[in-house]
Order: C-alpha cells, then sequence, then structure tokens
C-alpha cells in the first residue's frame, strides 16, 4: 500500500530533483561569471596603473575563490552564499572594481547607509534575491 503525502510531497520531488539542480546552476553560473569578469578587470587596472589596492579588494578576491569552490558543492549552499557576497558588496565589506564609490541618499536629516550602485544594481538582478 503507497502512501499519499499530498500535493505538497509532489511539489518537493519535483522542485529537488537532479535536473532541476542542474538548471539552478546554470542560472547561478551566470552572475558568478559577471562577477568574475569584473574582478579581471579591477585586478588588471590594479597592476597596470597608479590605483593601489585595498583590503576590500583583497577581500572581495580570497572570497570569491570560497564561491568558486562552493560552486561544486551544493545548489542552495551556492545561492545563498553568492547572495551574502553580492550583499557585502553591496555594503563597501569587498570591493570587485577598481575604485571604490559609495553613494548615499539623504533626506533632511535621515540619510541611508553608504552604498556601492553597481553592486546594488548587481544584487537587484540576482535570481535567488
Amino acid at each position: 500500500m503507497e502512501k499519499n503525502y499530498g500535493i505538497f510531497w509532489e511539489v518537493f520531488e519535483v522542485t529537488h530533483r537532479p535536473n532541476n539542480m542542474i538548471a539552478q546552476k546554470k542560472l547561478i553560473l551566470i552572475p558568478l561569471l559577471f562577477i568574475l569578469a569584473l574582478i579581471i578587470y579591477c585586478w588588471t587596472i590594479i597592476l597596470t596603473t597608479d590605483i593601489l589596492a585595498t583590503w576590500r579588494h583583497y577581500l572581495g578576491l580570497i572570497f570569491f575563490v570560497l564561491l568558486t569552490f562552493l560552486f561544486f558543492r551544493s545548489a542552495t549552499t551556492i545561492l545563498i552564499a553568492t547572495g551574502l557576497y553580492l550583499l557585502l558588496l553591496t555594503f563597501n565589506l569587498f570591493a570587485i572594481t577598481a575604485e571604490v564609490t559609495t553613494t548615499w541618499f539623504r533626506v533632511w536629516f535621515i540619510s541611508t547607509p553608504p552604498f556601492q550602485l553597481l553592486s546594488l544594481g548587481l544584487f537587484i538582478l540576482y535570481p535567488g534575491s
């Protein structure tokens, strides 16, 4: 006699098949390749001009290497880790651009924390958010 777990079990089975995990990883690969292109461009500028790398640049590079290792682990882990990476980029804890530019908005005496516009755009376009 088969047990009937209902519609929730069928949804769980469909979303956790290996083919869906591969499709999720392919979807996450697009922002990772874009971030990689920005990091390569950033370090090319740093190494060929008089701009000096800061601790934010080094942290951005180190944590991106960790993201590449997590990419081969599981789709849910890389989804969360990439979203966290983009969030930390947005609030200036990491840098993937040669010159770190920050922006903030102020209305009367209330202002937002400083953030990077490029990283905010990447975070908004990220499929996991």
